[in-house]
This record gives C-alpha cells, sequence and structure tokens, in this order.
C-alpha cells in the first residue's frame, strides 16, 4: 500500500509539472503574434569633427515591429532610436549607408520586419571657415533710398560646408527699416544667416554699425500743358 501511495505521488507531481508548464506557455505563447508600425528617430552618431553633413536627411524611419501581442503593447514606452554610425567617413563625398536595424534595442521576443527608407543617402563635406563681404539691407517705400552707405565691420567670420562658402559672395545684414525722414542715419543690424544653410558666424554673435543718407526722390514736375492732355 505504501508502495502504490509513493507512485501515485510521484505521477501526481508529474501531472501538476505537466499543467504548470502548459499555463507558462499559453501565458507566453498563447496571446498570439502581432505587428506594430512606429516611427523612430534617426540618430547620427561619431561624425568626425570638421566634417559635416549638406543634404537633408528624415527625422525618422518608419519601422514594423514583430512579436507577442503582450509585449508590443508596452512597446510605446520605449525610449529608442535608430543609431546611424558614421564615424568611418573622413573625406567629403556621397555616401551610402544601410540602416542596422539590430543595433535597435528590443524587449526579448520582439524584432524589426521591415524599416522603410532602409538606406540613407550622405553628402559629406568638409568645414570650413571663410570671411565674406557684408552688405546693408534696406527696407524702404518706393520713392526713398539709402546713398553714401558704409557699414562696420565691412567683413565677417563665417563657418560651414566649404561647397557652400566658396560660392558666397556677400551675406545681408538682417532688414533696415529706418524712420523715413530724409538726412543722415545711424543703425545697429546683425547678419541674416543664408536661408537654409549650415553656415554659422564664428563669432557667434556680430552687431553691424550702419551709416548712411536717407533721400526721398522727387517727382518730377510736368511742365504747364503736358501729362493731362491739352484742352483746346
Amino acid at each position: 500500500m505504501n508502495h502504490w501511495a509513493k507512485q501515485l505521488r510521484k505521477y501526481n507531481l508529474h501531472f501538476w509539472a505537466i499543467i504548470i508548464a502548459i499555463a507558462l506557455w499559453l501565458q507566453v505563447h498563447g496571446q498570439g503574434e502581432g505587428s506594430l508600425s512606429m516611427d523612430l528617430p534617426l540618430q547620427i552618431q561619431g561624425l568626425p569633427a570638421g566634417m559635416v553633413i549638406v543634404n537633408d536627411l528624415p527625422d525618422h524611419v518608419r519601422v514594423t515591429v514583430t512579436g507577442l501581442q503582450t509585449r508590443l503593447k508596452d512597446l510605446h514606452q520605449q525610449d529608442m532610436s535608430l543609431p546611424v554610425k558614421v564615424s568611418d567617413i573622413t573625406t567629403p563625398g556621397v555616401v551610402e549607408r544601410a540602416l542596422q536595424v539590430s543595433a535597435v534595442s528590443l524587449p526579448v521576443g520582439l524584432h524589426i520586419e521591415k524599416v522603410q527608407p532602409d538606406r540613407l543617402e550622405l553628402q559629406v563635406d568638409r568645414l570650413v571657415t571663410r570671411t565674406i563681404p557684408v552688405k546693408a539691407h534696406f527696407e524702404l517705400p518706393e520713392g526713398w533710398q539709402a546713398t553714401s552707405v558704409t557699414i562696420d565691420p565691412q567683413q565677417v567670420h563665417l563657418i560651414g560646408p566649404e561647397v557652400w562658402l566658396d560660392t558666397l559672395r556677400e551675406v545681408e545684414t538682417t532688414p533696415i527699416r529706418p524712420q523715413l525722414k530724409a538726412g543722415p542715419l545711424e543703425a545697429t543690424s546683425g547678419v541674416e544667416s543664408p536661408s537654409g544653410k549650415a553656415i554659422r558666424l564664428v563669432e557667434g554673435k556680430v552687431k553691424i554699425n550702419v551709416r548712411a543718407i536717407l533721400v526721398q526722390s522727387v517727382a518730377p514736375v510736368m511742365p504747364d500743358g503736358l501729362g493731362a492732355g491739352d484742352q483746346k
């Protein structure tokens, strides 16, 4: 009798071990698998000093993550990004780089199935410093003009991609809108950064002192009997 009790207890333990194993399996796998599309921010890593990317890159890429539904639900709370390593780029040129989805840290049981776009084209150039002349930018209504313009300083130091700075002939001050009063004027302005260009002042901020003489054009006087048609 004692032997049968031991055998029964043994099989009973095996039975419950199987039940527990099945329950755990169902808990993990019984929820089924699914997919989730989300935007991941791109993170450029390791760009060497003295180099710059001059073309526009997307801020995010679209990825499709597949795996267990229970883990997909919590995925939005994760702080994730897609790193793009560029430390090996040391010369100017166009470089095509495949996106390495394996570099994205995901919970166990999840993986990235698709990424759009799956590669990037990088246009890389050297950072250089150039001295560029400054031109005063007056915003005046018709009939007014600024003459005898002097600027101090006459040039500024800019840093930016070599391909852009080598074609830049001048930079303008920020718009100057003086009081419409004929005579001498003085104004302090800044420097207008070239639109859409990765160019900046070496000094960070520069004050441009502008002096000029504001002149109002005089409309020509028409002789009597002309301009309005002769009356007979």
